[in-house]
């Protein structure tokens, strides 16, 4: 998911006003020669997140796959240390009524929102819906 956001970002967005979060950056290195900058960030490493998150205006947090005592914990470290970096808004992929739903998906996705919210900053929730 997190290619093709950015994807669509440089559609509208200077390369040079974008910074990226991946856990090998190696592997992204075609978004740095199109003038991207990538950064080390890894959920599974929280100590990589505030080196990654620095000088950041708008962050986008993309839920992370896994179960989800793993998820809850990789997403509130990932706002912790947004927080920390100052971060001033805060955009989160999130599920539709997260707060209220009782889908054994729900759990990580209502606990992140949680703590953007105690963050204080200015946050939105990316809310997937679905047709039936």
């Amino acid at each position: 998911m997190g290619a093709k956001v950015v994807e669509m970002l440089l559609k509208t967005v200077p390369a040079n006003q974008l910074a990226v979060s991946v856990r090998n950056p190696e592997k992204a290195q075609g978004l740095q020669d199109r003038g991207v900058e990538v950064r080390q960030g890894d959920f599974d490493r929280p100590e990589t997140l505030d080196s990654a998150f620095a000088n950041i205006n708008r962050l986008l947090i993309i839920s992370a796959d896994g179960d989800n005592e793993t998820r809850i914990r990789q997403h509130k470290d990932a706002v912790a240390a947004a927080e920390r970096a100052q971060v001033k808004f805060i955009a989160y992929t999130s599920i539709g009524n997260a707060t209220e739903s009782t889908m054994f998906l729900a759990p990580p996705h209502r606990a992140t929102e949680e703590a953007i919210l105690k963050t204080g900053t200015w946050r939105t929730k990316l809310r997937a819906f679905k047709r039936f």
